[in-house]
């Protein structure tokens, strides 16, 4: 990150972290906006879109580079009108671009960069660049060059190939993408985790590797599904393994974004919200799946390093924390062996070497050269069970005092709609999981901020908030997720008014963002560009907003009795329905939603009065129970949900607590003791 010596350029009015980080480049910097975009038509000067994100480490590298290059900086400011984006900002404009780069070459990432004709036309796509070329790798500053000769001497061949690109892209857009999924994709998409699943490490492929929680997600619904165990086993040594190993930050709890090599054992160190949410959904999952208490312990975890290092005042959450601090990556979380040796007694500090595979060299290696450093990465080389003890507090206790003495990392404190959202159907999830009513109450906090700040004068969401200031439209994306969080509330609460406003959010879904010809998600409300209208439904280190349009979608259906609601689902999936066929794992979440609807599904009503012992008793027992295929409807206010759900309210009662089990909105006999809902469920629900 540059230094704030000197006269800042445009992004210094910007809200967002990450444009602020780049405020004092000398680098001409402007944000992407309508006076950015009409100045390079009136000058005619390429577009250089540079987008990245505020705790990426490579994004960190090419500023220093290349950003701070006052040679480069001087080539971008004559000849390029030079526009920073941060993705988690403005997804749209990240996804428009990063497709483009895929096409071009293969390949994506962050930073990206990508040159544009003044009219928005990609001609020149990539990622990192070093500053100057090397023997296996282009410069930034030859780029630049051959970019500012051909634009000079060949500007009608760059425009051409601008327009090809452009009809390229559309062309993928709006090709005819529409197939009738068959119910044997979901299995094949379990063969081929099966086929991918490194037996030796857990995860899938090799490296990189990324957490991907929904991958586990799927596996564990799948398994209760099928009752095949193969799949359940898979998830867990994945989920048991990532826990173990240098992902998970053992000191400081919340997971490094992805590890750069197949045994887990090197992270790139950021942190993510979104990881940590989706992460806690697959931990207390695996927990009401399995009954094994370490994977509660871990959730529990994730949650406390959210709620004590991600926690704004408001009670929502920051989007996450830097891979970098002290000007390297990794710096606050690895320790040489003479620091440890210091830190912690002798007998401490003998576990620890057994625990942690502490090594004098250091067991934490370069990415690319492969060489020790010199430093240790906490990764356990025992088993999670066989920690919990007062020997590895202590060492936990000392480690964590020392660390805090460090320079932490930069914390990046936006606060986004679409993330949020994912923690509030988490902690509703979680706090349902594990009887913990302050999850719950958490997440009620967060929607509350979302309600109260989050929606512009004509009531339409917003995505990100920063300083007091919400701004940006909301995306499909926010739309989604919001319903999602919503929808988790209301089966953690039974408050009418979570699902309520989750219908008023799938209408607007179907309204604003399902395209009538292709029924394909639209990205956003106002496209960034001509040749990106369409989001993406395939899941990859965070679901998509199309699949969490089906998961809602089906489920409202359902509990609103709504036959659209269930159809809009059908057509998302049938509309990206080549691409899910290509290669239906990489479309997990997607397929969680089509597992819902094709299954056997169940309305679980519990009517009467809520504040009794005996309702909280039956609640409690019903949220013990791993039930992926069922929807929970609390009706203790039968004339509210009546608005909602006719035919379920009329399951009501003047007892303390009764349970129907319902189906096609046809219930069976009432349940009225904990011993009924044992035998009952334990039949329809086994682990």
């Amino acid at each position: 990150m540059s230094s704030t010596a000197g006269k800042p350029n445009a992004l210094i009015n910007e809200l967002s972290p990450y444009l602020l980080q780049h405020a004092y480049n000398p680098v001409n910097w402007q944000a992407w906006n309508e006076q950015s975009l009409l100045q390079a038509i009136q000058e005619q000067k390429p577009l250089f879109i540079s987008i990245g994100y505020a705790t990426c480490h490579w994004c960190h590298v090419m500023e220093k580079e290349s950003f701070e290059n006052e040679e480069i900086a001087r080539l971008l400011n004559e000849h390029f009108i030079s526009i920073k984006v941060d993705r988690e900002e403005r997804p749209d404009i990240d996804a428009a671009c990063m497709e483009v780069c895929q096409n071009m070459t293969g390949h994506g990432g962050w930073p990206l960069s990508m040159f544009m004709t003044p009219d928005k036309k990609p001609f020149f796509a990539g990622t990192y660049f070093p500053p100057v070329s090397l023997p296996n790798r282009i410069g930034f500053k030859d780029i630049l060059l051959r970019i500012i000769e051909a634009w000079n001497n060949e500007k009608e061949s760059i425009l051409k190939a601008g327009d090809d690109i452009v009809k390229a892209m559309k062309d993928i857009q709006y090709q005819h993408s529409s197939v009738l999924i068959d119910p044997k994709t979901l299995t094949i998409a379990e063969d081929q985790f099966v086929k991918r699943f490194d037996v030796a490490f857990g995860g899938f492929g090799s490296a990189p590797k990324f957490p991907t929680p929904h991958n586990s997600i799927f596996l564990l619904r799948r398994s209760h599904t099928t009752n095949n165990h193969v799949l359940k086993a898979m998830a867990e040594k994945t989920l048991i393994a990532m826990a173990q190993s240098g992902m998970y930050d053992h000191i400081g709890q919340g997971f490094h974004r992805y590890s750069t090599d197949q045994q887990w054992h090197v992270p790139h160190f950021e942190k993510m919200l979104y990881d940590q949410a989706m992460l806690i959904q697959a931990y207390a999952e695996a927990w009401l799946c399995t009954g094994n208490s370490i994977y509660k312990n871990i959730a529990e975890r994730i949650i406390t390093y959210c709620q004590e290092y991600l926690i704004s005042n408001n009670g929502s959450f920051f989007s996450g924390q830097d891979a970098d601090s002290e000007g390297e990556e990794g710096t606050y979380y690895l320790f040489t062996h003479d620091e440890l040796t210091r830190i912690l007694n002798k007998e401490e500090f003998q576990y620890a070497e057994v625990c942690f595979d502490i090594d004098h060299q250091g067991n934490f290696h370069d990415e690319f050269t492969g060489e020790y450093t010199g430093k240790n990465i906490l990764r356990l080389k025992v088993g999670i069970e066989d920690i919990d003890n007062e020997l590895f507090k202590s060492i936990i206790s000392k480690l964590t005092h020392y660390r805090s003495t460090r320079e932490a990392p930069f914390l990046d404190d936006k606060i986004l709609t679409d993330w949020n959202s994912l923690m509030i159907a988490s902690l509703s999830f979680a706090g349902r999981a594990f009887s913990n009513f302050s999850y719950i109450d958490h997440a009620i906090l967060i929607e509350q901020h979302i309600k109260e700040h989050m929606f512009n004068n004509d009531s339409i969401l917003l995505h990100t908030h920063r300083n007091g200031i919400s701004s940006i439209l909301g995306m499909s994306e926010d739309y989604a997720m919001y319903a999602k969080g919503l929808l988790e509330l209301f089966q953690a609460t039974g408050n009418v008014k979570y699902a309520s406003d989750c219908k008023i959010l799938c209408d607007t879904i179907i309204e604003s963002f399902i395209d009538n010809d292709t029924k394909k998600v639209k990205q956003s409300l106002i496209p960034p560009t001509d040749f990106h209208i369409f989001a993406s439904a395939y899941d990859g280190a965070i679901p998509s907003g199309p699949s969490f349009m089906v998961d809602v979608l089906g489920k409202m259906g359902i509990i609103t009795e709504n036959p659209h609601y269930i159809n809009t689902a059908f057509d998302i999936i049938h509309a990206y329905g080549k691409q899910i066929e290509t290669y239906p794992s990489g479309f997990s979440y997607m397929l969680c939603g089509l597992d819902f609807l094709l299954s056997s599904r169940q309305e679980i009503v519990l009517a009467g009065n809520k504040d009794s012992i005996l309702y909280q008793t039956f609640l409690q027992k019903i949220h013990s129970y791993y039930m992926p295929h069922a929807i929970l409807i609390q009706n203790y206010n039968p004339e509210e949900l009546s608005l909602l759900a006719p035919s379920l309210a009329v399951q009501s009662t003047d007892k303390d607590a009764i349970v129907y089990i319902c189906k096609n909105y046809s219930c069976q006999q009432p349940i009225e003791s904990v011993q009924e809902i044992e035998q009952t469920f334990a039949h329809l629900y086994p682990n």
